[in-house]
C-alpha cells in the first residue's frame, strides 16, 4: 500500500525567501521538488565539508574492534570539528599511501618470487664484464620444442605450465619467442622488510585514529548540522522565479492526511499557497504504508525498486508469497528450527537494534519449519516417512501432505509449478487492476486477454495433454477463452495505433504472451530442485557421519564434528539459495506479469534531523 499525496504550490515575494524554507523545514512533511542542478559557493563548500567529513567518521569507525589495546585519549585535547577532520585526514591519507606502497611491494615480491633470493649486484657486474642476462617465461609446450642451439641459458624454475629460465649472451641480446621479463630492482628480504615496515605504520595511523573514537558524536552532529544547512541552502536555490526575480513559486509533496495539519501551520504563517491533486505526468513521491506483517517485506521490495505513484504496491503480496518461495527453496524442518532459533537470539543480542529483520527471520524459519515436514518431509536430512520406527516421526508423518512420489497428483514438482501459476496469474490481475484504475477499461482490455489466453493455456494442457478427468468438460469454454483472449491483444494492445496496423503489430505481444508463460511457469522447477538439493545433501552429511562413526570410539566425537560441519555448510548454502532465487522469481516472473514500472521516488520531507 501507498500513501495517497496532494501537490502544494506556494508563492512568495523575494524577501520572504528564507522565511519560507526555514518555515517548510520547521514543518518537515513537504517534499520539494528540488534543483539538484543549483550551485552556489556556499553549496560547494558544505559539500566539500560533507565529504571531508563522511570520510573522517568512516575511518574512525573501521577502526573500532580492530584491536584490544587502549588507544591514547585525545579528548584532553579539547579539539574541535575541523581540528579532528584535518589530524584524521592525514592519518587516513597517510595509511592510503602505505596502502598503496605495501601493495606495489607485494606485487614486486610476487614477481620476483619465482626467480628465487638472487643479488642483482651480481647481473650489473655481468653487464660490466660484458655478459647480458636476459629473464623469460616461456609455456612448457613452447620451451620443450625450441631449439636454443648455441644459447647460453639457465632454468631458473618450472611450475606445471611455465618455464622460467635467464638467457645468457655476450653481444646482441637474442630474440626468442618468449615473454621477455623486467624484473624490479632489490631483493626478496629487503622488500619484506619494507612492507613490514609498512604494516608497523599503518598499524600506528589505527591506534592513532581509534584515540578519535570518542569524537564520534560530535563528528556526527556536525554532519547532522551540515547535512541540514546544504538541504536548506538548496532549498532556496530551487525556487522559480517570476517577474524580474520578484515572484518566486515552489513546489513540494505531501501525504493527504497530513492536510490539516499543514493547512493550520500555512494559514498561521500567512502564506500564499494552493492545494491540488497529482496529475498524470506529476514525480510524486511514493511512501510505502503497509500493516505490521507486510511492512516486514518492504525491505524486498526495497531491493529491486520502489514502485511508481501510479502503480499499486506489490509488498503485501510478497509478504503473501516470498516465505513460501523460501520455504520451499530450503525444504527442510530441522533448518527451519535453526533459522527460527538463531533470529529469536538475534532479537536479543546482535539484531536488537534491527528487530524488524529478526522479525522477518522468525517469520521464515517458522515458514521453513512446516514446509519442511508438509512437502517431502525432511528434518536434517532425515526423510520422514521412511523412518516410521520413531515415535515423533510417526506423529509428523501424517501431516506430509506433499510428497516426492510421481504417482501422486500433488507431489513436490507439480506443487511448484502450480505455486508458480498461482504467483504469474496474480501478477496478472494486479496488471489489469493497475491499467483500470490509473488508465482507464480500454487500457486494461490487452491484460484481461493476456489472463483469458494463460487460463485457457493451463486448461487446455490439463484437461486435453494430461488427462486431467475434473477438467474434461468445458471444451467449448476453454477454447472460447483463448478466441477472446486473442481478440483483446490483436485489438486493444496500443490504441494509438490505426486499427490494421495495431491488429499486424499484436502477432508479436501474442508471441511474446504464448512464449513467456511456459517460461515463467517452468522457472519455479528451481523451487522444486533447491528444495530437493538441499534435503539430499542433508542425507548425505547424515550417512557419511555414521559411517565415521562406526564402532570405535573415538569416531563418535570424529562423526559429530562432520554433522555439524556438513550441516552447517549445507544450511549456509541452501540459506543463501532460499533467498536469492525467491528474489528472482519475484523480480523478474511476477514484476514482469504485473507490468510494474518502478522509478518510484522516496518521500523526504524538508525538515531539521
Amino acid at each position: 500500500m501507498k500513501a495517497a499525496f496532494k501537490k502544494l504550490d506556494l508563492l512568495a515575494h523575494r524577501d520572504e525567501r528564507e522565511t519560507i524554507i526555514s518555515v517548510l523545514q520547521e514543518l518537515g512533511v513537504i517534499h520539494l521538488e528540488l534543483d539538484h542542478t543549483f550551485r552556489n559557493d556556499r553549496i560547494d563548500d558544505l559539500e566539500l565539508q560533507k565529504s571531508r567529513l563522511t570520510k573522517t567518521i568512516a575511518f574512525v569507525q573501521e577502526q573500532e574492534g580492530t584491536s584490544t589495546d587502549t588507544p591514547s585519549s585525545a579528548t584532553s585535547e579539547n579539539l574541535t570539528v575541523d581540528e579532528v577532520v584535518n589530524r584524521v585526514t592525514e592519518l587516513r591519507l597517510k595509511q592510503e599511501k602505505d596502502a598503496q606502497q605495501a601493495e606495489l611491494l607485494r606485487k614486486q615480491r610476487q614477481k620476483l618470487t619465482p626467480w628465487g633470493n638472487f643479488d642483482p649486484n651480481r647481473l650489473t657486474q655481468l653487464a660490466q664484464a660484458g655478459i647480458q642476462s636476459s629473464f623469460y617465461i616461456a609455456p612448457q609446450k613452447d620451451f620443450k620444442k625450441f631449439d636454443f642451439d648455441q644459447l647460453t641459458y639457465q632454468v631458473i624454475h618450472q611450475s606445471l605450465d611455465q618455464v622460467y629460465l635467464v638467457v645468457f649472451s655476450t653481444g646482441r641480446t637474442p630474440e626468442l619467442p618468449f615473454p621477455k621479463v623486467e624484473l624490479p630492482a632489490g631483493r626478496i628480504p629487503e622488500i619484506q622488510a619494507k612492507e613490514q615496515a609498512l604494516t608497523r605504520q599503518r598499524a600506528d595511523a589505527a591506534k592513532s585514529a581509534r584515540s578519535y573514537l570518542a569524537y564520534l558524536p560530535t563528528l556526527n552532529t556536525a554532519l547532522v548540522k551540515l547535512e541540514n544547512e546544504w538541504m536548506l541552502n538548496l532549498a532556496n536555490g530551487s525556487y522559480q522565479e517570476y517577474a524580474e526575480g520578484s515572484i518566486l513559486h515552489l513546489t513540494g509533496w505531501f501525504p493527504a492526511n497530513m492536510e490539516g495539519r499543514l493547512l493550520h501551520y500555512l494559514k498561521s504563517e500567512k502564506l500564499s499557497y494552493s492545494i491540488s491533486e497529482p496529475v498524470a505526468g506529476d514525480t510524486v513521491p511514493v511512501l510505502l504504508k503497509n500493516p505490521k506483517y507486510p511492512k516486514l517485506f518492504e525491505a524486498i521490495t526495497k531491493i529491486f525498486q520502489l514502485p511508481s505513484y501510479y502503480e499499486m504496491d506489490l509488498t503485501p503480496f510478497i509478504a503473501v508469497f516470498y516465505p513460501i518461495l523460501f520455504a520451499y527453496c530450503l525444504g527442510d524442518a530441522g533448518y527451519g528450527l535453526i533459522l527460527l532459533f538463531a533470529a529469536t537470539l538475534g532479537w536479543f543480542t546482535f539484531l536488537k537494534d534491527a528487530r524488524s529483520m529478526a522479525i522477518l527471520g522468525i517469520v521464515l524459519g517458522i515458514f521453513t519449519t512446516i514446509m519442511g515436514v508438509v512437502k517431502s518431509g525432511s528434518i536434517f536430512g532425515l526423510p520422514i516417512v521412511d523412518n516410521s520406527s520413531h515415535p515423533i516421526f510417526i506423529y509428523l508423518s501424517q501431516y506430509v501432505v506433499i510428497p516426492d512420489d510421481q504417482g501422486v497428483v500433488f507431489n513436490a514438482f507439480n506443487v511448484a509449478l502450480l505455486i508458480g501459476v498461482v504467483q504469474i496469474l496474480t501478477g496478472i490481475l494486479v496488471s489489469i487492476y493497475n491499467k483500470i484504475h490509473y488508465q482507464n477499461l480500454v487500457a486494461g482490455l490487452p491484460q484481461i486477454g493476456k489472463l483469458l489466453i494463460v487460463v485457457g493455456l493451463i486448461w487446455v494442457f490439463l484437461a486435453d495433454s494430461q488427462g486431467v478427468v475434473v477438467l474434461q468438460p468445458g471444451a467449448l469454454v476453454r477454447k472460447l477463452l483463448l478466441v477472446v483472449g486473442v481478440l483483446l491483444v490483436l485489438g486493444f494492445h496500443d490504441m494509438k495505433q490505426s486499427p490494421l496496423v495495431r491488429v499486424a503489430s499484436g502477432i508479436l505481444p501474442l508471441f511474446f504472451i504464448l512464449t513467456g508463460i511456459l517460461g515463467d511457469v517452468l522457472s519455479y522447477v528451481r523451487l522444486f530442485a533447491l528444495g530437493v538439493a538441499s534435503s539430499v545433501l542433508g542425507l548425505v552429511v547424515n550417512q557419511i557421519a555414521v559411517s565415521i562413526m562406526g564402532d570405535r570410539w573415538w569416531g563418535i566425537p570424529l562423526g559429530i564434528v562432520f554433522l555439524l560441519f556438513g550441516h552447517g555448510l549445507n544450511l549456509a548454502l541452501a540459506t543463501l539459495g532460499a533467498f536469492v532465487h525467491p528474489l528472482r522469481l519475484t523480480f523478474v516472473e511476477f514484476y514482469n506479469n504485473a507490468n510494474f514500472e518502478g522509478g518510484g521516488v522516496a518521500y523526504k520531507p524538508l525538515r531539521k534531523v
